[in-house]
């Protein structure tokens, strides 16, 4: 049998604690829950954190890297930077619906989710996702099919905006279309960012 690597049990411990936090909430789950659920003892899991609120935030944190992986991947996928746009706006949305456990955690930790920065728990997280759309951006303008912007100013902006969306479907939701509000506000987004 091979012996895991560290990074391998981190992501073991991390996707479980994920889980129960998930479905049982913070206040719940404790951390002998999670060494139960890996196999390993309570102890062997302060190797990797070191507390039950480290342990909390480092596998939320985990599970928004993978998100945002997971669609810079597929961006890198196609060559426009329109298409990269559409692609990380709608794939965003749909990594959500195929995420349950990260979904119900979102619903459960509404303030995982924040627009302002000196606010923001997964500060380092978020920038890098801003830091890829604003790759997008540049490279449209770049490309001549974006109209010349602040890039910065605008990342921020469709940042929040996205983030906004985010709150109101999956955190808030209010029951209305979701689907029909995203598609009608990417053209807007087009409409006004695009040349063509």
């Amino acid at each position: 049998m091979k012996k895991m690597d560290k990074a391998d049990k981190e992501q073991k411990i991390f996707q479980a604690a994920l889980s129960l936090f998930a479905h049982f909430g913070y206040r719940k789950t404790t951390v002998e829950d999670v060494a139960v659920k890996v196999g390993m003892t309570k102890s062997n899991i302060y190797f990797y954190v070191k507390n039950k609120q480290d342990l909390y935030e480092k596998s939320v944190s985990h599970a928004l890297e993978k998100w945002r992986d997971t669609i810079a991947a597929e961006i890198e996928t196609v060559d426009s930077a329109k298409e990269k746009f559409a692609i990380a706006a709608g794939r965003s949305f749909e990594y959500l619906e195929d995420h349950g456990e990260l979904r119900a955690l979102l619903i459960k930790d509404p303030d995982i989710f924040t627009l302002s920065p000196s606010e923001d728990r997964f500060y380092e997280v978020n920038r890098g996702a801003m830091m890829m759309l604003k790759a997008v951006i540049q490279q449209g303008i770049d490309e001549g099919v974006f109209y010349p912007v602040d890039v910065d100013h605008v990342t921020e902006f469709l940042f929040s905006v996205y983030i906004m969306f985010l709150i109101k479907t999956y955190v808030k939701s209010d029951g209305s279309s979701s689907e029909r509000m995203y598609e009608e506000g990417l053209a807007l987004i087009f409409r006004g960012l695009c040349k063509t």
